[in-house]
């Protein structure tokens, strides 16, 4: 097995991993982040450039049900997916959504000649110097407190609405 046939499985075993935004600061997480910090890892080891990435997004975006988005919630949020540099160019990679939601969101099959799309509607992209800040700034204690306080209960109802489209 070639270098990108390593990558592609391992991209297929990351993205199927169920997403799910993490309850407390000392739970671990499944979402884009998590996702993109294990694909950096992999790429990384199979000596590939790859770079974080963010843009803004609204949660607003997505076809979301009324019991989630009633919750409490900031409808803008941030997105993290990378960029690998394959045959020369930069390629989005993002794995966010899992094999089990394909009905309702769109999952990737990552192809190392095309781009992959984003898994949510961007509305603005950071550059790769903003989106390595922006991660540092979103990832402290205090951060990931301040964002469950906001947010925890719209978390909560969209993790229980995903674990439902996958039954």
């Amino acid at each position: 097995m070639n270098k990108l046939e390593i990558i592609t499985k391992e991209f297929n075993r990351v993205r199927d991993i169920p997403y799910r935004i993490a309850l407390s600061p000392n739970e671990a997480s499944d979402d884009c982040l998590a996702k993109a910090e294990r694909l950096l890892k992999i790429f990384r080891d199979h000596n590939y450039e790859v770079r974080y990435r963010v843009c803004k997004i609204k949660w607003s975006d997505l076809n979301l049900p009324k019991n989630v988005t009633e919750k409490k919630h900031d409808d803008n949020c941030l997105h993290v997916y990378l960029e690998a540099k394959i045959f020369g160019e930069w390629k989005i990679v993002d794995a966010t959504w899992d094999k089990g939601l394909e009905k309702i969101l769109p999952v990737n099959e990552w192809n190392s000649r095309l781009d992959d799309k984003l898994a949510i509607p961007c509305r603005e992209y950071l550059t790769p110097g903003e989106s390595l800040e922006h991660i540092k700034k979103i990832t402290t204690k205090k951060a990931i407190e301040l964002d469950l306080k906001e947010n925890g209960e719209f978390y909560k109802a969209l993790n229980g609405w995903l674990e439902k489209v996958r039954e």
